[in-house]
């Protein structure tokens, strides 16, 4: 991705935080020269993510006639439009246009298919883990008949990428004056729109670990 240096991110402790925040993930492959994408939510399991796809679905064979794939996984979060008018810039010279900020990271990595019911439970029962408490919920997948279960993973196999590289790109106003920057953020912090808000606090939650010894 195009990707200027006041916009890159490289920092883990920023990166990780984000893919938990927003494991809904886009994995894209390149099946025989045609780029094929996969809408599915990822696990981090130690320094490599985890996911699930039918049987069904056509990267599944593909993957076991290819074996070992290098793939690269889109995690996407806040993003917004800003129009010109809120930054003070404008009232002294006028030179201002519409933008759009956003978030995203891209990991690149390996991925691999496990047809294993073991691996499988144990990825299904972190995953749901970790969802539940987003919910302020206590299921698990033991809670489900075991037959039952057992005929579900029959139809699934899992996903795994080692990733070998991780970037972000958080384009965050940093290439305007530090008074249209803080304008930006002030009104989406106070914006009708969840996702403004979402994108605000990204910004105050960035600013905060630059800032941090």
């Amino acid at each position: 991705m195009y990707l200027p240096q006041h916009f890159h991110e490289s920092r883990p402790e920023v990166l990780i935080p984000f893919i938990r925040e927003y494991p809904f993930g886009l994995l894209i492959t390149v099946e025989e020269g045609v780029a094929q994408a996969n809408h599915l939510p990822w696990y981090l399991a130690g320094e490599n993510l985890q996911a699930h796809i039918p049987r069904a679905n056509p990267l599944c064979p593909f993957l076991q006639q290819q074996g070992p794939l290098e793939v690269l996984l889109v995690f996407q979060g806040p993003q917004a439009y800003v129009t010109p008018s809120w930054y003070p810039t404008k009232k002294q010279t006028g030179k201002v246009v519409p933008t759009w900020n956003y978030s995203v990271v891209h990991v690149r990595g390996v991925l691999q298919l496990h047809d294993n019911t073991e691996w499988l439970y144990q990825h299904l029962d972190h995953l749901t883990q970790k969802q539940e408490k987003t919910r302020d919920s206590e299921w698990q997948v033991s809670d489900a008949p075991e037959d039952y279960m057992q005929a579900n993973m029959r139809v699934l196999v899992g996903l795994e990428v080692t990733m070998t590289s991780i970037v972000g790109k958080f384009k965050l106003s940093q290439n305007r004056l530090d008074q249209d920057r803080l304008a930006v953020f002030e009104h989406l912090a106070q914006s009708e729109r969840q996702e403004d808000v979402q994108m605000a606090r990204l910004a105050n939650q960035l600013a905060t670990k630059k800032s941090a010894p």
